[in-house]
């Protein structure tokens, strides 16, 4: 993984190009040449396992024009048209397990109310605020091997080694909570890919390997204490959220019409009309 990384890394590798905030790229793009050869556009990126870090500019457009930038392993530096609200929201609707409503409802098993972490097991991508609020900045946890709060409100991330470097990345007006906030992700996190490896193991007969990296994800020792999650499985967990859907869907069409005796009705065809999980 890391010998890819080396081959595709495509980020300014000077020692006075390694340290980042938004600050920093005002200064830096459009005005410093020597980092021009990494800057590139796209509209259409998406989000994935090489970006590393994102920054919001929808109150105040970069160079008039680009609500995003994104630090990414093999395409650089990339300048987007598109909020980071909308990135992950395509990258919820395309990538995600159940979609981002999963990511709320599993959040809140796990008594866990901040809306911080965007996750896979492998992935995990964290929001600075909370990620329903306004303009967010984001860095991807999976691409972090440490961070450090520099005051209650401020924090600043060190990547893994890309081959001999490594960056720095600091972001200013943070949530006051935001060391514990990190903290109960990468519980949220290593919860999720322990949950998903059981089940492919259970279901599919699949031998997973428990994978052991350098990043945060993989570092217990930030994690956040949590309560025991035996009794959590997948299976149940979608089919619960699915539950949800359909009574959602049943209260909006009884307002709808005005007929509030729908709701009732809908329960109760939905359970008689439900298969149950048998051979026969």
């Amino acid at each position: 993984m890391l010998a890819k990384k080396q081959q595709t890394l495509n980020l300014p590798r000077e020692k006075e190009h390694r340290v980042w905030s938004k600050d920093i790229l005002r200064q830096k793009v459009g005005v410093d040449q020597t980092i021009d050869m990494y800057l590139t556009k796209d509209a259409n990126y998406q989000i994935n396992r090489d970006t590393i870090a994102i920054y919001e500019f929808q109150k105040e457009p970069l160079l008039g024009k680009y609500k995003s930038v994104i630090f990414d392993c093999q395409k650089g530096i990339v300048l987007c048209q598109n909020s980071t609200r909308s990135l992950f929201t395509a990258f919820g609707q395309k990538c995600l397990l159940a979609g981002l409503e999963f990511q709320r409802d599993f959040a809140s098993k796990l008594n866990l109310t901040s809306r911080n972490i965007i996750a896979t097991g492998r992935l995990a991508y964290f929001s600075l605020r909370s990620y329903n609020s306004g303009s967010i900045d984001w860095v991807s946890l999976h691409q972090m091997i440490g961070f450090r709060a520099i005051n209650i409100s401020s924090v600043v991330f060190k990547t893994v080694p890309y081959g001999e470097i490594s960056y720095i990345f600091a972001y200013y007006d943070c949530s006051r909570y935001v060391v514990d906030q990190i903290s109960n992700s990468l519980v949220y996190n290593h919860i999720l890919c322990e949950l998903l490896i059981a089940h492919f193991e259970q279901s599919l007969g699949w031998q997973v390997q428990r994978p052991k990296g350098e990043s945060l994800i993989d570092q217990p020792e930030y994690f956040h204490p949590h309560d025991p999650y035996n009794d959590l499985a997948i299976k149940p967990l979608l089919l619960e959220l699915q539950d949800k859907r359909q009574q959602r869907y049943g209260r909006c069409l009884a307002d709808y019409l005005e007929l509030p005796l729908l709701t009732e009705f809908h329960r109760a065809v939905r359970k008689a009309t439900q298969r149950r999980d048998t051979l026969f």
